[in-house]
């Protein structure tokens, strides 16, 4: 079966003869997660330049006076065409050959720029404008952003926010979003759309994204001033998570959701989160995994020039997706808060900074997982046990077909590495009440039935 990435390279007809149709949506939303080269104009340089009256009289010349008057009018969108971005960044890999390697979200680098490559090679897209990045990491802001503009024959543009990628940050801000409204991503993408509106006033928008992209897309789209809004053609989030009850009973959002389009795969997870009710249009497509590794968008079945559908979800993902809200809202934002920053203390025991590094050697990191997990209090251990148990259940409908990491960790391993820390736990504060220093039998042989010596040195 096709796929996203045979559309990328097979359909070649034109934006005039073929229309943007949801399927350039999803090509446009995976193009930002392939590194954007320096070559590409950055928003901040772009409005010092054509921004204000002033900067567009400094960016006057004498040697072209009828593009500059027409510059004194509106900014020029100097985007630079796609098959020269590919260019840029084949020379950047080749200066930089370790680092071409890795994980981006759900899927690997190298994938990535695969697509953007077959883009860029293809007739259709070969000649798109691209223009206006904005990209940024804070590990103190706890914020993980990037966006980039296209502009269409049709003078249409599309402005895509990537989704999340590999990082502890940026998984960390996903998780403030289940207590924190809005986090410093949504602000941003609000302020990024308004200020590409106020640069180029003439053209119609499209606002797409994948997984945290996708919320970002309508986030902007609901929030937006009302004149840039009116310009909004459509809002398109690929998986992307929902909003809290109270923001999808919100005018804000009853003022864009009508051109609201959510694409999501049969079995999805990250899709449905505080999606209650779906009130946005949804299309449920097929996709060749299982779990949640459907929520990559390579994995989504293409039947020639249009997704593959089915009617609804799989019953397995509306069982899991109800379990997985009603626990989220039977929390208060409190606790979900102290959930949230427990589970990432214990992730970053682990002495990683991102989630495939964890994966590629979690035997390594136990020990200190455990050893963080164990010295939270017992709320905090609750509300991680619950997670694990949801996680877990999302793993065991992982197509065994795939290969495995010699390292994997099974998903029933993990329920009961759970719970023997938990009961390790209890033993070890009822020998130390009793006036007894030994430790638990797993404590001393470490969590990942390594020796005591081996544990105090979790990195070799």
């Amino acid at each position: 079966m096709d796929t996203i990435l045979d559309y990328v390279r097979n359909e070649t007809r034109s934006f005039e003869e073929f229309p943007f149709n949801d399927a350039d949506a999803l090509v446009f939303a995976l193009l930002t997660y392939d590194r954007i080269p320096d070559q590409v104009p950055s928003l901040a340089s772009i409005e010092q330049r054509y921004g204000t009256l002033r900067a567009r009289l400094r960016a006057f010349r004498l040697r072209h006076p009828l593009q500059s008057v027409r510059t004194l009018r509106r900014p020029p969108f100097h985007g630079l065409p796609m098959e020269e971005v590919q260019k840029d960044v084949v020379v950047w890999e080749r200066r930089h050959p370790d680092i071409v390697q890795g994980t981006t979200g759900f899927v690997s680098a190298e994938l990535c720029h695969d697509f953007y490559q077959g883009a860029a090679n293809n007739p259709r897209y070969a000649q798109i404008l691209v223009n206006a990045k904005e990209e940024i990491f804070s590990e103190d802001q706890q914020t993980q952003f990037a966006v980039e503009t296209f502009l269409l024959p049709n003078n249409t543009i599309i402005i895509s926010f990537r989704g999340t990628d590999d990082s502890f940050v940026g998984w960390r801000e996903d998780f403030n979003m289940a207590y924190q409204y809005p986090v410093p991503a949504q602000r941003t993408a609000c302020e990024y759309v308004e200020r590409v509106a106020k640069l180029w006033p003439q053209y119609r928008i499209v606002i797409t994204g994948h997984s945290k992209g996708g919320n970002l897309a309508v986030y902007a789209g609901m929030n937006v001033r009302d004149d840039v809004k009116d310009r909004i053609e459509r809002v398109y989030s690929m998986d992307g998570p929902g909003f809290p009850r109270n923001v999808v009973d919100s005018y804000e959002y009853s003022t864009i959701v009508d051109r609201v389009v959510k694409i999501v795969p049969e079995s999805s997870i990250i899709g449905m989160i505080m999606l209650d009710p779906p009130s946005e249009r949804i299309v449920v497509v097929k996709s060749d995994a299982s779990g949640i590794e459907q929520h990559s968008a390579f994995t989504w079945l293409m039947d020639g020039d249009r997704f593959e559908t089915v009617p609804e979800l799989s019953e397995t993902s509306q069982v899991f997706n109800t379990s997985l809200n009603e626990w989220l809202m039977g929390m208060s934002q409190r606790q979900r808060e102290k959930s949230v920053n427990a589970l990432f203390r214990v992730l970053e025991a682990s002495g990683r900074n991102s989630v495939s590094a964890l994966v590629e050697s979690p035997l390594l990191s136990l020990p200190r997982l455990f050893g963080t997990y164990v010295g939270l209090d017992s709320d905090e251990r609750e509300y991680l046990n619950q997670a694990a148990m949801l996680v877990a259940s999302a793993l065991r409908s992982r197509p065994s077909a795939h290969t495995e990491s010699e390292h994997t960790i099974d998903p029933d391993t993990l329920e009961e590495a759970v719970e023997d820390a938990v009961v390790d736990k209890a033993k070890d504060e009822a020998a130390h009440a009793d006036g007894s220093d030994e430790p638990s039998e797993s404590g001393k042989t470490g969590a990942a039935g390594q020796t005591g010596e081996a544990s105090q040195n979790p990195t070799e």
